[in-house]
C-alpha cells in the first residue's frame, strides 16, 4: 500500500477541489482513513485476473455500508501501474438537468485527507473542445460519487493523474451521447489508463419509489441484482439498457455504466468478473428499504494467439505481399517449425490499409485448412480486392502498408439477437443467395448499436436493412481476434475501417 499522505500536488497553481465528503463519508483523519482502508483491502478476497485489467464498477455510498464491496474490485491495483484514471461518476444532486459529460475547467487538483490528486488538465481541455462535454462548477457541488473513490486510488495506486468526469442523464440523453463521449476518450485510453464507473444499484422501497416486488425482498433483490449483472459480465451496452427498460431499476450511477461499456467495446470489448455483493438491507437487517453495492473489474478479452505467434503470421503476410507485388512467388516455410497454432486449420481476414485508406480486405469464414496458408492466400487476395482494380496496390506502397489480420472463431447460429454483443460479435446475415459479412471491429470503431450493426450487414448483402427480422434470414455470429503491425510514422494505421470483408 502507500504511504498514509500522497501529497502529489504540494503547491498546485490553481484552485484546488476540497473534500466534501471527509468526517462525513469516511474518516477526515488521514491516519484513520488509511487504517481502515488497509483493513478493508486486507479484508477483501483475492480475485486472480488472467489479463490486462481495463476497468472497475464500485459503489459509493457511505464506507460504512459499500466500503466492503468497493475494496473487493480495488484489491485487484496494488502492484499495477496506470498514469492516468478516468473517473466517470455523476451529480446526485443535477445528474437530470443537463445532457453530455461534466469536466472541470480550472481546477488543478482534488483533495482529500491522505493529499492532493492532480488533474490531467491536458486531457480535460482537450476534452471541453467537444460538444458533448460542458463545464458547471455546480454539478460537482457537494457530490460525493467522484471523491468517495480517490482514497482508495490513493491507496492503492499512488501517483497518477486524474480526469474527473460527471455523466449527465436529462430527457433526450440517448445512445448517441454515450457514443460521441467515448469517441472523443477513446485516444486517451491506454494500457496506463484505468477506467472507474461510480455507481451504486438497486434502491428498494417507498423511500426510493421502486417497490417492484414486495415477497421475500431480500431473495428478489438478489435476483435483480444477477440480472443486471448478467450484460455487465459480457460488456454487452445493448444488453444492459434492455434491462433498464424492461425492468425500471434504479441504478443511480447507470449513465457512467452507459459511457464505460461504449468505451470498452469501442477497445474491442472487455471480460467482467463480480467482485463482490451485499446490500444496505442485510447490514442494517431492515429490507423496507434496501440499496443494492456490487462491485466488478474488467479485463482484456483472453488471446488465442501468443506474441510469438502473431509476430510470425503477421511476417508471413507481409512476405507474401511483398513477394507478389515485385511478381514473385511467396517464399518457401518450413512448416514444422511454425508455431503449432498456424499449423493448425484456421480461418482469418487480412486487411490493407494505407495512411488510413482501405487498400483491400479479403477473408475465408471457415477454416479450409492450416491457418498459415489462410493467412498467406488472404494477404495476395487482399492485393486483388474487386474494389480497387482501378487503383490497385502497387509495390510503391510496400513500405506505407499497414497489415491487420483477424482470426476468427468457428461461426455459431444466432438464435436470438440479445446474445449479439458489440464489441466481441462479427456478423455474417444469409437470406436465399444473398450474403453479407462485418468484421467484429467494423461495429464497434463505429459505436453502432446492436440492431444498426444488424442493419449494415443487410445492406452489405444487398439486402433491405430490416432482412435481419425475416423469419428464412440466416443469422451467425463469430468473434475475431484482431491484431496489426506496430505503428509506424510510415504507415499512420487507421482507427475505423471501412468494410468487413470481401
Amino acid at each position: 500500500m502507500t504511504d498514509v499522505r500522497n501529497p502529489q500536488v504540494p503547491d498546485a497553481d490553481g484552485p484546488v477541489r476540497p473534500s466534501v465528503c471527509a468526517g462525513r463519508w469516511y474518516p477526515a483523519d488521514a491516519a484513520s482513513l488509511s487504517a481502515e482502508i488497509d483493513g478493508l483491502l486486507a479484508g477483501a478476497a483475492p480475485v486472480p485476473l488472467a489479463d490486462q485489467l481495463l476497468a472497475l464498477i464500485v459503489p459509493h455510498a457511505g464506507y460504512r455500508f459499500s466500503a466492503p464491496v468497493a475494496a473487493a474490485a480495488y484489491r485487484t491495483l496494488p502492484g499495477r501501474t496506470y498514469r492516468r484514471v478516468i473517473i466517470l461518476a455523476f451529480s446526485h444532486r443535477y445528474a437530470g438537468t443537463y445532457r453530455g459529460v461534466d469536466v472541470p475547467r480550472e481546477l488543478v487538483a482534488y483533495e482529500t485527507p491522505l493529499g492532493r490528486v492532480p488533474i490531467d488538465r491536458d486531457v480535460c481541455n482537450a476534452l471541453l473542445r467537444k460538444s458533448v462535454f460542458s463545464s458547471n462548477q455546480r454539478i460537482d457541488r457537494d457530490e460525493h460519487s467522484l471523491e468517495l473513490q480517490l482514497p482508495f486510488l490513493q491507496k492503492t495506486l499512488g501517483g497518477f493523474r486524474l480526469v474527473p468526469l460527471l455523466v449527465g442523464g436529462a430527457e433526450g440523453t440517448s445512445s448517441r451521447d454515450f457514443t460521441e463521449a467515448a469517441a472523443a476518450l477513446l485516444p486517451w485510453v491506454d494500457e496506463h489508463t484505468l477506467l472507474v464507473a461510480s455507481s451504486d444499484f438497486t434502491h428498494y422501497g417507498p423511500n426510493y419509489g421502486y417497490v417492484p416486488f414486495t415477497g421475500d425482498v431480500r431473495r428478489s433483490l438478489e435476483d435483480l441484482a444477477d440480472e443486471a449483472a448478467a450484460p455487465l459480465l459480457r460488456c454487452d451496452y445493448d444488453g444492459f439498457i434492455d434491462h433498464l427498460r424492461k425492468t425500471g431499476d434504479t441504478i443511480c450511477g447507470r449513465w457512467p455504466i452507459c459511457l464505460m461499456l461504449r468505451l470498452l467495446a469501442m477497445r474491442g470489448g472487455a471480460v467482467g468478473i463480480r467482485t463482490a455483493f451485499d446490500t444496505s438491507g442485510n447490514i442494517l437487517g431492515d429490507w423496507s428499504n434496501s440499496v443494492t453495492y456490487q462491485s466488478f473489474v474488467f479485463t482484456r478479452r483472453p488471446r488465442r494467439l501468443s506474441d510469438v505467434e502473431r509476430t510470425e503470421a503477421l511476417r508471413l503476410a507481409r512476405d507474401a505481399i511483398t513477394a507478389y507485388l515485385n511478381g514473385r512467388q511467396p517464399p518457401a516455410h518450413d512448416d514444422d517449425r511454425l508455431p503449432p497454432a498456424l499449423r493448425a486449420d484456421g480461418a482469418c481476414f487480412v486487411t490493407l490499409q494505407n495512411r488510413g485508406e482501405l487498400r483491400g480486405c479479403i477473408g475465408n469464414m471457415v477454416a479450409l485448412g492450416p491457418l498459415h496458408e489462410a493467412i498467406i492466400e488472404n494477404a495476395i487476395s487482399a492485393c486483388q480486392d474487386y474494389r480497387f482494380l482501378q487503383n490497385p496496390v502497387t509495390s510503391r506502397e510496400l513500405n506505407e502498408l499497414h497489415i491487420e489480420i483477424s482470426y476468427l472463431t468457428p461461426m455459431q447460429r444466432v438464435s436470438r439477437i440479445d446474445e449479439i454483443v458489440i464489441g466481441r460479435h462479427g456478423l455474417l446475415v444469409a437470406l436465399g443467395d444473398r450474403r453479407g459479412v462485418l468484421l467484429p471491429q467494423v461495429a464497434y470503431e463505429r459505436g453502432w448499436l446492436r440492431e444498426e450493426f444488424l442493419a449494415q450487414t443487410c445492406r452489405k448483402a444487398g439486402l433491405p436493412p430490416d432482412a435481419w427480422k425475416q423469419p428464412a434470414c440466416e443469422i451467425y455470429s463469430f468473434e475475431a481476434e484482431v491484431f496489426g503491425e506496430p505503428e509506424t510514422p510510415q504507415t499512420n494505421p487507421p482507427v475505423r475501417h471501412e468494410t468487413g470483408g470481401q
